[in-house]
């Protein structure tokens, strides 16, 4: 089962490689360089968190979308004008990191019911366990020399930034749509996948 989770994820990250690729070549027009394209992934992540407090809930989810967007595009365009650098890439992490917690908040503001639990409470979950532990993780085992650089890369997850951004968006169009309850389920979901990634990676790391 490890190993069939394993050879999917290789599979899955050489897919987004392809795509990546691609993307970069198609948008190399752009006068704009990789940093800056980073920079207004922020602005519109912070434009979608405004409409969501006015409840212009429409223009916020198209808002976050093109946040999400530009910042799977920044690395595609300086890996194909060969503009990639460290500082780069450490400061598209950090706005990573930003763009989603402007979506995770948005979605505290809204009137969302009660599963189990408060809604905010399962967006905490996946704020603290999915944007912030699961990073922590990778970065301190290599920090503290546990694993080396490529290991710590290679940790992985049941549920990557990717795919819990995307999953993230499609709760806020739940909402947007009138289906709150559903939006709920998807967030518990998150959640407990978030969870499972950050228990993955700590028992990947003390059980290398």
């Amino acid at each position: 089962m490890i190993l069939s989770q394993g050879k999917n994820m290789i599979k899955s990250a050489g897919l987004f490689e392809r795509f990546s690729s691609k993307l970069g070549e198609v948008f190399t027009f752009l006068p704009f360089h990789p940093n800056t394209i980073t920079l207004f992934s922020v602005l519109f992540a912070v434009a979608g968190f405004i409409f969501s407090c006015f409840g212009f809930l429409l223009y916020a989810f198209f808002s976050f979308a093109l946040a999400f967007f530009l910042d799977v595009l920044d690395g595609a365009v300086a890996r194909a004008k060969k503009l990639a650098t460290k500082e780069g890439a450490f400061f598209d992490g950090v706005a990573d990191r930003v763009v989603e917690f402007f979506l995770i908040i948005s979605l505290m503001l809204l009137s969302l019911p009660w599963v189990l639990f408060p809604s905010w409470l399962w967006l905490v979950s996946i704020l603290f366990f999915g944007s912030c532990m699961t990073s922590f993780v990778k970065a301190y085992a290599h920090h503290k020399e546990v694993l080396s650089k490529e290991k710590a890369e290679r940790l992985g997850g049941i549920l990557e930034r990717g795919e819990r951004g995307a999953l993230l968006l499609l709760a806020f169009l739940l909402v947007v749509l009138d289906y709150n309850f559903y939006s709920v389920l998807l967030l518990i979901f998150i959640a407990v996948l978030s969870f499972a990634t950050f228990v993955h990676r700590i028992s990947k790391t003390l059980g290398r």
